[in-house]
């Protein structure tokens, strides 16, 4: 059987007090598309933190490709996109893209930077500052960032932010083509209905664990919403 892409066992985190994540139980595998769900604090920024290796658990395991996720290999399978850009502001989209080339060794990097430009529309203003830009430019050039390298593993953290319809829609099949190609993509979102048009599988994160890791096929957002968000806003009253 294949190693998974993704596994996580007894998976804890707290930050003094705080109990970000407990006891998380996860397995992916290459080429599945997952959407994390949950209210804001859930903990899904941390478990992409954890998965990534930006952040260390407190107890508990992580494999990224039956490995370390510190493993040196991994961080040219892996890419994640956040609320960090990553980006340099004193150099132009070009040279932040060069750069990033340079790091991953990427074979033929003057095409493949061309490449990454013109799928996120941003050709036109590649040798212009990345401070001058708008932050939904800004968003873009984050995307082709992540793609430069074609990483097995995508990492989104709320990656339709800041993006207008016409770039959530390039965004959107962006990502279908890299789950054509059998990209593992696990994405964090509150819009479900996105969740159900790229994900086979969906996990809910609340009290600080998975309450459901479900088929999208087998439900609707509405049905999501109604069984684990109008719970989650009745506790929350109460």
């Amino acid at each position: 059987m294949a190693t998974p892409a993704l596994q996580l066992a007894k998976v804890s985190k707290d930050f003094g007090r705080i109990i970000a994540l407990r006891n998380i139980d996860l397995t992916i595998q290459s080429g599945e598309v997952v959407s994390i769900l949950g209210r804001n604090g859930a903990g899904k920024t941390t478990l992409l933190n954890i998965i990534s290796g930006v952040a260390k658990p407190s107890s508990g395991k992580v494999l990224l490709f039956g490995t370390d996720p510190s493993d040196k290999l991994n961080k040219a399978k892996l890419a994640i996109i956040s609320h960090e850009m990553f980006l340099y502001g004193n150099l132009t989209a070009l040279e932040n893209l060069e750069y990033y080339g340079s790091i991953y060794n990427i074979p033929d990097p003057g095409q493949r930077i061309a490449n990454v430009l013109a799928d996120v529309e941003l050709t036109h203003r590649r040798f212009d500052l990345v401070a001058t830009f708008s932050r939904g430019m800004t968003q873009r050039l984050t995307i082709a960032r992540a793609l430069l390298h074609e990483p097995s593993l995508l990492l989104l953290d709320e990656p339709f932010t800041g993006l207008d319809q016409h770039a959530i829609g390039m965004l959107l099949t962006l990502l279908n083509q890299q789950k054509k190609l059998g990209k593992t993509i696990l994405l964090t979102t509150h819009d479900l209905h996105t969740a159900k048009e790229l994900s086979e599988r969906y996990i809910v994160l609340d009290k600080h664990g998975i309450i459901h890791d479900g088929s999208m096929k087998e439900t609707t957002p509405d049905e999501i919403r109604k069984k684990y968000f109008s719970t989650i806003a009745a506790e929350q009253v109460a």
